[in-house]
């Protein structure tokens, strides 16, 4: 009988069933923290471009208007009278009007969408899901 010092190929095949097993285990709860992620990361960015909406009503005396191009207007000077009193940027980057699924915000204003709960804006990311369900849609306004 040979003296060898080898893995068979049924200890091999044991511990690769073991380790599947523990990834099937630990594999969604590590999905589920990342999505979670996402969504607070979506939630962070809400916050900051809510701030710099108030911000440019400040200087600019309006909400941005879709005529100056709703959101760009906190990244890029609008292109309209009396933009001599814009202050901005207002954000740090064209990143920060994409949520954290690089999708474009809905901005509106007057609030369209969701007019019962806000009055004079908001800003709607669907979510990551890119579904149609409002339960799902991460939403903030004034």
């Amino acid at each position: 009988m040979k003296n060898s010092k080898a893995f068979t190929l049924i200890e091999i095949m044991v511990v690769l069933v073991i380790i599947g097993f523990i990834v099937s285990l630990i594999g969604p709860r590590i999905y589920k923290k990342f999505a979670q992620s996402e969504r607070y990361k979506t939630e962070i960015i809400l916050g900051k471009l809510k701030g710099a909406i108030l911000e440019y009503k400040m200087d600019m005396g309006h909400y941005p208007k879709k005529q100056e191009g709703g959101l760009r207007a906190l990244v890029d000077r609008p292109n309209v009278p009396n933009n001599e009193k814009w202050n901005g940027p207002y954000v740090d980057s064209d990143s920060d009007l994409q949520d954290a699924w690089a999708q474009d915000f809905e901005y509106n204003s007057p609030a369209e969408k969701y007019k019962n709960k806000f009055k004079i804006f908001e800003i709607i990311s669907i979510g990551g899901e890119m579904e149609t369900d409002p339960a799902k849609e991460i939403v903030v306004g004034a």
